[in-house]
């Protein structure tokens, strides 16, 4: 009861979104004009938060049902559910291969 009353305190012991045992990835990178990242995973239900640094990212689910596919966005929260193994892929959108490179962050959690 003494735990659970200072992990309260501090913020813990809520459904936080906080780095912790449901997270599966969670890292920023680097994208190239035109470069995209593929994130395998599970079948499952997956909530994402991904950010872009100048013009946007485009984000898109595979294996999944009714999952949102993003046009160029600087902030993305998402749920999908994947009923087989499938990814998660995070675009930087080609302009002519002349676009910024984009700094994307990047966390996947299982929601359980």
């Amino acid at each position: 009861m003494v735990a659970a009353a200072l992990l309260s305190g501090c913020g813990g012991g809520g459904d936080s979104q906080e780095d912790g045992p449901n997270v599966v990835f969670s890292e920023s990178r680097s994208l190239s004009d035109g470069a995209y990242l593929s994130i395998p995973l599970n079948s499952g239900n997956y909530y994402a938060e991904v950010t872009g640094s100048v013009n946007g990212i485009a984000v898109e689910w595979v294996g999944g049902v009714n999952c949102a596919k993003t046009a160029e966005v600087k902030a993305y929260t998402g749920h999908c559910t994947l009923t087989q193994k499938g990814q998660l892929i995070i675009k930087n959108p080609s302009t002519f291969g002349l676009g910024p490179d984009e700094i994307s962050t990047i966390r996947v959690s299982v929601v359980r």
